[in-house]
């Protein structure tokens, strides 16, 4: 980076996110040249309106502070001299920039953005907001988050990433100031002095090579490069199958047996050999079975050890399905070597997600020949180039995929089309695709692991998506109904809609310019150029039409709805049910209107891009790439018809074992129509428990009031066999259950959260953080963050949040690794979340987690039941308690805290079953003030 140019750091404070509404309330400025400081400007702003108390908390910046300060126009001319037309650098600067907009200040100066820098720099980074990237990297910042401070640390993060620039290939620097050419993005200007300096550094005349991926390089599955090669067999099943003993199947756990000798200091478990016995017998007598088992049972490995055996023994493949990608990860990387290391086994192992988690080489490299067209594409694909470099999977959970936009992007890069298969894609055939790759793994293994997602998925396609199997282990059980739910439900918005109709281009770019250009060269085919002329046109007509009545058709559901509340959401999303009265209310005939005119575009449009693509199929010429626009367009044209027909389902012939709804969020004009499944125990049934010879299902909790029923009737499980094997570990000297007796009822809703984050402040101050805490909704979380973090953070203690930016994995491994920090979480992170040691000794449950009512799917599988608060909603949130409490203790020397801030577990009826569900652990109830000082006590502090 030269050390010559002046930059100024910029950042602000205000009294909320949005530049329209909201107003600024501090500003820092600082001149840097190099790594030397030249000056700084800073000021309080009034802005004209009383700071609201979560900022006051997070900055420290009271109304007296900011009283007798100028307002921000007063200011501008100071702000104008002091910055000159320097670059202007920030963390996402363009959050401060919009703030003076309609001053018109930083309107033609260069912008470099520490946020896009680190994005496309660090794609494995775990989180991108400042305070975490600095961490991250060994920066020290300012425990206090104010203007001047965060001015300086976003510096200093750009010097670092300066320096990291430097050290990169010379071809990926080459690379992305080719692409940064035509794109307006934060990094451009840093990217271009790296590379300078580079060619400086090796001569002018060097070659400089292009960027290499070894994972997009023929490499042998299983050791075998073809199939002409000598190697490993897929399994075979026998015709009579040989049964396991049970008993010898269990010893294996036992004191004396392998493990025992492997392992100093293994201790025998009882449960989980009894598990291990029940697993073995279910799958020698093709019986089914629903496993509970308490944490520290061990179960992944007491369902392993039969169904390995179980595999080579008779030349059967057994499927593994997980919810959460913690789970996959520990038994491909952890368990499943563990286990064939120590009995000495012949087996294989492999893994399997569905198509949108790979990289696809050809969409990826059409994307680089291209270029990319906006900021967020320029992020995404140098952070992509930059990944597969060194990437063995090409799985998108390797790197942090930051927001909405950058997602969006990755859904053009990944194998979820009609292209990944062996008919239509030569990279393909070449074995050189990461999905492909896995997909083979997938045959050769013994235990092949998947997630429910995908297991979903093959069932909704009738058994065509995963390898053929017979038996199969349902890890994390609980799951399987909203997992199901997921997969099959669907989702449509207006964005998504346009975005297709954009894939299309025009034409003088995208598909249709290369049509386009494929009709002006004519060739020797004159006939298919006559063609495509003449159907070019048509097709951007259809396309401009469907645009229209595209957008018209959404707007008709938005006067609809409107009609029927009042006018749009003004401080919540709406979710409006579609229900069969609804659709007898006066103005539903305008939407059915609306809907027929943009079925006939849509329908039109996806008719002629299949008949361009039939027409142009193998007519090209004999270069890899030349089928590539055919497939791209009757994938579009499939994709199309499926979206219409999904919609039809939901506007003009809805099913009545399907629940309908449009989402409206607030503030947003982005209307999504949804459509779920309201039962999906038949599927479940008539998939997995008839077509299957052994289903093994098992969770921590299985069990609502201590029976089954709950589960047994929403997966239609009346065939399978249950157990109950309890936990080895003692609840009663390891962990605290701390009841509030005196938080205001979240009903309260004000009162309420002022006590709890006054409460967290003062509990975590007092253990030191290492704690957890469990919302209900997202809203609730957002709002103690932005509360607890400036006093947390001015003790020593790291908030981190769940949010956009950081994947959940990412989040969790930073918790881990922190010495004092709070972790904040909503309903993903009621489960599968595994911290043994002292680095969570603390759980905070906000609220019992019942479902919102007023969900569509809630309210709509509700109304099935005679009680539907006692037979559905409780046994619900009980399930879900169970799993938020099972965070808390993850290994026999683990100690802690749980705590619940909500009064009706002992006001209300149902919360004694809320308290029968938990172990028997030491029981207190009492006052907020008393919390900190009796947790501390409880862990040694």
């Amino acid at each position: 980076m030269s050390e010559k140019k002046h930059i100024v750091s910029l950042d602000i404070e205000t009294t909320g996110l949005s530049p329209e509404r909201d107003a600024v309330i501090e500003v820092g400025l600082i001149r840097f040249r190099g790594d030397r400081e030249e000056a700084r400007w800073s000021s309080f702003v009034h802005p004209g309106c009383r700071i609201p108390p979560a900022i006051t908390q997070l900055t420290g910046i009271t109304d007296a502070m900011v009283s007798d300060a100028p307002p921000i126009k007063a200011l501008i001319p100071q702000i104008r001299e002091f910055a000159g037309g320097d670059p202007i650098l920030g963390h996402n600067v363009a959050f401060d920039i919009a703030f003076f907009r309609k001053h018109r200040l930083f309107q033609d100066q260069d912008v470099l953005d520490s946020l896009e820098l680190a994005s496309a720099l660090l794609p494995r980074a775990p989180r991108y907001n400042l305070g975490a990237l600095c961490s991250h990297l060994g920066i020290p910042v300012s425990p206090t988050h104010r203007a001047l401070d965060d001015a300086l640390a976003a510096y200093a993060l750009y010097r670092r990433l300066a320096e990291i620039a430097c050290g990169l290939p010379t071809a990926f620097l080459a690379e992305m100031v080719r692409f940064g050419q035509n794109v307006k993005w934060g990094g451009g200007a840093l990217m271009e002095e790296a590379y300078a300096a580079r060619l400086k550094e090796e001569g002018a005349l060097a070659k400089t090579p292009g960027v290499r991926f070894p994972i997009f390089e023929s490499q042998p599955v299983f050791g075998r490069r073809d199939d002409s090669q000598s190697g490993p067999e897929p399994p075979l099943p026998r015709e009579e199958p040989e049964p396991l003993d049970p008993e010898a199947m269990a010893a294996l756990l036992d004191t004396r047996g392998p493990f025992g000798a492997h392992f100093p200091g293994y201790e025998r478990r009882t449960q989980q050999m009894e598990m291990t016995a029940a697993v073995s017998q279910a799958f020698s007598q093709g019986s089914h079975l629903m496993v509970e088992a308490g944490t520290g049972t061990g179960k992944s490995l007491a369902y392993l050890i039969p169904a390995v055996h179980w595999a080579l023994k008779n030349g059967e493949r057994v499927v593994v399905s997980t919810n959460t990608i913690n789970l996959q990860d520990q038994l491909l990387k952890k368990d499943f070597p563990d286990l064939v290391r120590v009995l000495k086994l012949e087996a294989r192992a492999a893994a399997l997600k569905g198509r949108s988690n790979y990289i696809c080489p050809r969409k990826f490299e059409a994307l680089r020949r291209r270029g990319p067209e906006n900021a967020d594409e320029m992020r995404v694909l140098a952070k992509t180039v930059l990944w597969l470099t060194e990437s063995e999977s090409g799985d998108r959970s390797e790197i942090n995929l930051n927001g909405p936009a950058e997602r969006a992007v990755w859904a053009q890069l990944s194998a979820e089309d009609e292209l990944c298969s062996p008919e239509g894609c030569y990279l393909f055939r070449r074995k050189t695709c990461p999905f492909l790759r896995a997909r083979v793994a997938a045959e050769y293994a013994h235990v092949l692991i998947v997630n429910h997602a995908l297991l979903v998925a093959d069932v909704a396609a009738e058994n065509r998506v995963l390898p053929e199997y017979r038996y199969l282990v349902v890890d994390e059980g609980h799951q399987l109904e909203a997992a199901a739910t997921d997969g099959l439900s669907f989702r449509c918005s207006w964005p998504d809609l346009e975005r297709s109709l954009r894939e299309l281009g025009n034409a003088r770019s995208g598909w249709l310019g290369m049509l386009t250009a494929r009709a002006r060269k004519g060739g020797a085919d004159k006939e298919t150029a006559a063609f495509l002329r003449a159907r070019i046109g048509d097709l951007e007509a259809a396309v401009e039409s469907a645009a229209r009545t595209g957008k018209a058709f959404f707007g008709a559901i938005d006067q609809f709805v409107f009609s029927q509340i009042d006018g749009p959401p003004k401080d919540f999303a709406l979710q409006y049910r579609l229900i069969p009265a609804v659709r007898t209310l006066p103005g539903w005939e305008n939407v059915e209107e609306a809907w027929d005119n943009m079925r006939a575009d849509f329908t039109e449009a996806s008719r002629i891009a299949a008949a361009i693509a039939e027409r142009i199929h193998g007519a090209g010429d004999e270069e890899e790439n030349s089928n590539e626009l055919p497939l791209l367009l009757a994938g579009w044209a499939g994709r199309v018809g499926q979206t219409v027909e999904s919609i039809h389902k939901i506007i003009a012939k809805p099913d009545p074992q399907r629940i309908h709804w449009v989402e409206i969020p607030r503030d947003r004009d982005v209307r999504t129509l949804y459509s779920a499944p309201l039962h999906v125990g038949p599927l479940v049934e008539k998939h997995l428990w008839h077509a299957k010879h052994s289903v093994v299902l098992t969770s921590a909790t299985l069990t609502a009031a201590g029976e089954f029923d709950y589960l047994r009737e929403r997966l239609n499980a009346d065939e399978a066999d249950t157990l109950v094997v309890g936990s080895p570990f003692d609840f009663e000297n390891s962990a605290l259950l701390y009841l509030v007796t005196d938080i205001p009822e979240p009903g309260n809703l004000r009162a309420y959260q002022h006590a709890l984050n006054r409460a967290l402040v003062e509990l975590c101050q007092a253990t030191r953080g290492r704690a957890l805490v469990l919302f209900t909704s997202y809203s609730q979380l957002r709002q103690t963050a932005q509360v607890i973090q400036g006093p947390l953070s001015r003790a020593g203690i790291v908030v981190y949040e769940q949010g956009e930016g950081a994947s959940r994995h990412a989040l969790l491994e930073t918790f881990k690794s922190a010495e004092q920090a709070v972790l904040l979480g909503t309903r993903s992170f009621w489960e599968g979340v595994d911290v043994p040691g002292q680095a969570l000794s603390v759980l905070a449950l906000t609220k019992l987690p019942f479902d919102v009512p007023s969900d569509p799917i809630v309210a709509a599988r509700g109304e099935t039941f005679e009680d539907s608060f006692q037979q559905y909603s409780l046994p619900e949130a009980i399930l879900r308690f169970r799993q938020g409490f099972g965070r808390l203790i993850r290994t026999k020397t683990d100690r802690g805290v749980a705590v619940v801030f909500d009064r009706r577990i002992m006001t209300k009826s149902y919360g004694r079953a809320f308290m029968d569900s938990l172990p028997e652990c030491t029981r207190e109830q009492g006052p907020l003030a008393d919390l900190p000082a009796r947790a501390a006590r409880w862990l040694g502090e």
